[in-house]
């Protein structure tokens, strides 16, 4: 029932020095002419891995700038997922997967996790941007696209001389050197279906200066993406998969009956939540002739499913039994499918600005002194389920709905009366487990609180970082680079949409007073709802007297029946 509000700083600072002969750092290759042996040097990228499969030991995959460029795609590390060897784990289409990862794109080489992939820049560490979980696997949005001049992806082999942060591989990206000129680049789409909006913005300029021995370059990039969900599309919106319909008995010959365990059906509906209320009315086992609601196919009786219409009135649940007993599922009907309006996010919503500024001067061969630096601003949302209720999440009984709640109409009363004698409960004396209700009768309702929208994840986060070194050609077969790597990454995520437990118990529970709705907390002492986990039950206890009197009582029947006072007092960020 606390709020919470993330806040993370991750700095990574690297001195790293190299001293090396010519075959770790260029490549001699003989070539014969009819005159005489000339001698070409080859470039080695930044992370020391040679120009693809010319002497790397195992495979080197590269994409050019220009490929990512022809691709529209603005999201490199969504690009790079469509490689075999990378697993899509943290993407803008796992965006939901996970709490807090919402707009980052990690890469995962072999499936081994992102902590185990190294991601380079021209060869040298990034700041992680992870820090919520392991805190050292770059974030590629912050990558700027029109940058690139190729990317790097080698797996396995001597990949893990950088160390156990290397062992599924290394993904370099190699930035472009001696800029000169001036491009603009914008581009704007949208999906067929009208959504899923992408726009992208970009600067990049460069001059070269002293007799062209230095150049300097800057770039700056925008780009957007909008939030799209399943609703919205026709081949989504409906729920697929396989449903359990059948159990092979143990003497069954060779392990089966000859009937399919599972059959797949393209529009499944809940049988136990709604996003107007449900409730599931159990039959009696001591009737076990009555089947009101059907039987599966081992004979099992299938429990009553009701739900409120669009004009609030109870009604029981409709569309084709399937599944197996006691709840099983239906096809089609008036149900739910948790994909309705913005129950299943598909992409989150993502702005990006990125500055870059980078140069270098020649001083001498054996002196070229050299900056990078970056500023990078993401801010993104993601957009997740609502809180649910089903009258069961802490198991204190005043979780359930009172009989005599007065938003519960007479109709809806006189409906669930008739599905307990439908059910077989009709033996007992009135308010027992096996009679009809009577005023002391707590039901639980089983709603999935789309009017509380969907709980949201505001991340900002900012990447800087900076690189100051020097480096050079000593001799013919010498070189040299010294830099000091300093990289900075800070995240503030509000977490929203929260569902106050202690305030949504006294809220949920009401009583008529002098011909008023009010919390029955406010006229029966009783009735106040401590928050019964032990964690919080200090915390809850000091709230208590204050939720109480600013409580605001809340229609949980039917959909779109609470009130924006019931759903601000229950909501938290």
């Amino acid at each position: 029932m606390s709020s919470h509000r993330n806040r993370g700083v991750s700095r990574a600072v690297a001195l790293l020095c190299g001293l090396s002969a010519s075959f770790a750092t260029s490549l001699v290759i003989a070539q014969e002419t009819p005159a005489d042996k000339t001698m070409d040097e080859v470039v080695v990228t930044g992370s020391r891995i040679a120009r693809p499969n010319l002497e790397s030991p195992v495979p080197v995959t590269t994409i050019s700038g220009e490929e990512l460029f022809q691709t529209g795609n603005t999201s490199i590390g969504d690009l790079l997922n469509d490689l075999p060897a990378l697993r899509s784990t943290f993407s803008q289409s796992n965006s939901s997967r996970f709490l807090g990862t919402t707009g980052l794109n990690l890469l995962d080489l072999r499936g081994l996790g992102t902590q185990r992939t190294l991601v380079l820049v021209n060869g040298r560490r990034h700041v992680g941007s992870d820090i919520l979980s392991n805190a050292v696997s770059p974030d590629t949005n912050t990558f700027p696209t029109d940058l690139i001049e190729r990317i790097d992806v080698v797996t396995g082999g001597n990949s893990a001389v950088y160390g156990s942060d290397a062992i599924a591989g290394v993904v370099n990206f190699v930035l472009k050197k001696d800029y000169t000129g001036l491009q603009f680049r914008g581009q704007a789409g949208q999906s067929d279906e009208g959504d899923a909006g992408n726009y992208y913005g970009s600067i990049l300029g460069g001059t070269n200066f002293m007799d062209d021995r230095g150049n300097i370059a800057f770039n700056f990039e925008y780009a957007k993406q909008d939030a799209w969900f399943a609703s919205e599309r026709e081949n989504l919106r409906n729920n697929g998969n396989f449903v359990v319909v059948d159990s092979d008995p143990a003497s069954a010959e060779n392990g089966s009956d000859g009937n399919p365990d599972r059959v797949f059906y393209d529009d499944i509906r809940f049988a136990s939540i709604a996003n107007s209320g449900s409730f599931l009315i159990t039959n009696n086992a001591m009737a076990p002739t009555l089947t009101p609601c059907g039987v599966d196919s081992l004979g099992g009786r299938f429990s009553c499913s009701y739900v409120f219409d669009a004009n609030g009135a109870l009604v029981p649940q409709t569309g084709q039994r399937i599944g197996l007993a006691p709840t099983g599922n239906f096809l089609g009907g008036n149900g739910m499918n948790n994909r309705e309006e913005t129950l299943l996010a598909i992409y989150p919503d993502l702005d990006r600005y990125s500055l870059n500024v980078f140069g270098h001067l020649q001083i001498s061969e054996a002196f070229v002194p050299f900056v990078e630096a970056k500023y990078v601003r993401t801010e993104s949302i993601r957009y997740g389920s609502p809180a649910f209720f089903q009258g069961g999440t802490t198991g204190d009984p005043r979780e359930t709905i009172s009989w005599t709640n007065p938003y519960l109409s007479d109709q809806a009363r006189a409906v669930l009366q008739q599905a307990r004698v439908n059910a077989g409960f009709t033996g007992g004396a009135p308010g027992t487990p096996t009679g009809p209700y009577d005023d002391t009768s707590r039901i639980a309702l089983r709603k999935n609180l789309i009017e509380f929208g969907p709980r949201r994840e505001d991340a900002t986060r900012e990447t800087s970082r900076i690189v100051l070194g020097v480096g050079g050609q000593m001799s013919e077969n010498w070189n040299y680079e010294v830099a000091l790597n300093y990289g900075e990454f800070k995240e503030d995520t509000i977490v929203r949409g929260n569902m106050n437990m202690q305030r949504f118990g006294l809220a949920m529970d009401s009583t008529l007073s002098g011909g008023n709705i009010v919390c029955r907390s406010q006229v029966d002492p009783d009735a106040a709802f401590i928050y019964p986990f032990s964690n919080d039950d200090d915390f809850a206890t000091a709230r208590l007297a204050d939720d109480v009197a600013s409580c605001v009582p809340m229609n949980p029947f039917g959909q779109g029946n609470i009130s924006e006072g019931a759903r601000g007092y229950v909501l938290q960020d």
